[in-house]
């Protein structure tokens, strides 16, 4: 999440002076905003709700061959993509203008980004719907649906600021609203996931601690994965 925010503060130049070398731009804007940055984002809900169903939805365990076979899908993915991009000439691609001291956008370049950040949060979706009947100890899918609604208009407002405003780099306006739909789509997410557990464990500890552990044998997890519950009583 601080990669995508680091690639959209320097892609949007919100702040003088970032760029000291003329490659940052592809580096910016594709490894760290769209590839490390947006994709990751989406990619790694994606693997969440994954094993959110496997284990309450399919009563399936979720062995270390899952994590190693996401983390090389995700490997595979941005290598295939962005090895090649990264080897095209900037005028492909996202190009240093000294004269502004701002990135441009190729447009083939942004259809192509944009798009595999979109197949991936349409799968994130796919998988959000999915997961709408579960009901667990967790109980985080109206936090999903607030990160499912936030990243949305996040992404949305991109493709049509970088599809109809070409130029927009030279316009403050889209400059600082693309950084902050952006930034409060990528940094809000671990705050709307952790606020309620995190306040309660402070607050209000063994009310909280007795509710989950009920819940946990609710779900009849424990049973299955041989873990031993404390008393709540």
């Amino acid at each position: 999440m601080m990669l995508w925010c680091l690639g959209t503060i320097g892609t949007n130049f919100n702040v003088d002076g970032y760029f000291n070398f003329t490659s940052s731009c592809l580096l910016l804007a594709l490894w760290s905003r769209i590839l490390v940055g947006m994709f990751m984002f989406a990619f790694v809900h994606i693997f969440r709700l994954y094993v959110y169903i496997r284990i309450f939805k399919r009563r399936q365990k979720v062995t270390y061959v899952q994590y190693l076979a996401a983390a090389i899908l995700y490997a595979v993915i941005i290598a295939a993509y962005g090895i090649p991009v990264t080897l095209m000439h900037n005028k492909l691609t996202v190009m240093f203008v000294p004269e502004f001291q701002t990135c441009v956008y190729g447009q083939l370049f942004s259809e192509m980004s944009f798009g595999i950040v979109w197949a991936a949060w349409l799968a994130f979706l796919v998988m959000a719907y999915m997961a709408r009947n579960i009901n667990t100890s967790f109980k985080e899918y109206k936090e999903m649906l607030i990160i499912v609604v936030l990243t949305s208009i996040s992404i949305a407002y991109q493709t049509v600021v970088h599809h109809v405003v070409r130029e927009y780099t030279a316009y403050r306006w889209a400059r600082i609203t693309s950084t902050f739909f952006e930034y409060l789509a990528s940094q809000t997410s671990l705050v709307v996931l952790l606020w309620v557990p995190v306040y309660n464990c402070i607050f209000h500890r063994r009310e909280f601690r007795r509710k989950f552990f009920d819940k946990m044998k609710a779900d009849g997890m424990a049973a299955r994965y041989g873990m031993t519950l404390p008393t709540t009583s």
